[in-house]
Formats: structure tokens, C-alpha cells, sequence
């Protein structure tokens, strides 16, 4: 884990964008975004999106964070769309 410090501005902006990846995965895999899109354009934004969660679950202020928080942006929000991504992606 980095050691890297940030303000509770900056963890709140890191949770919105993983709120925001979380609520992409599951709405290509619900169909309700990106529904005119082909498979691979979805697989691949799944995918992407699926390596930006990780990459911040792997932050040092990701696993210090003890706020509580709302889905979608939420820890096990974020655990859960990244095994439903990673299904999907199967």
C-alpha cells in the first residue's frame, strides 16, 4: 500500500468515482447503461472499471477509511461489483 495522505475531500471524491464505477459495472450487466453498445465496448468499460476499483482498494487511505458510507459507494458495494464484473467478464 502507497503512503500516500489525502484530505477527506479528496477520499470523498475517490469514493464517488468508485460509486460511479460501481454503478456503471452494474448497469452494463443489468442492461439499463449502455445498451446500444457492442459486447466489447461493454466488456471492455467493465473491465476498466473493474481495474479502477481494485487499484483503490490497494490505496493505504482506501483500507485506513472507516467512514460510513452510502451504495454505491460503499466497501462491500465495491467488493460486490467487482465480482459481478469479473463474472461477467468470465
Amino acid at each position: 500500500m502507497t503512503d500516500e495522505v489525502l484530505t477527506a475531500e479528496e477520499i470523498n471524491q475517490h469514493f464517488k468515482a468508485c460509486g460511479d464505477s460501481v454503478s456503471l459495472i452494474n448497469g452494463i450487466i443489468d442492461g439499463s447503461q449502455m445498451a446500444d453498445e457492442t459486447d466489447s465496448e461493454k466488456s471492455d468499460a467493465v473491465e476498466r472499471n473493474v481495474g479502477h476499483l481494485k487499484i483503490q482498494k490497494e490505496k493505504q487511505w482506501y483500507a485506513d477509511d472507516s467512514e460510513s458510507r452510502t451504495a454505491p459507494a460503499d466497501k462491500d458495494s465495491i467488493d460486490a461489483a467487482i465480482t459481478a464484473g469479473e463474472n461477467y467478464l468470465a
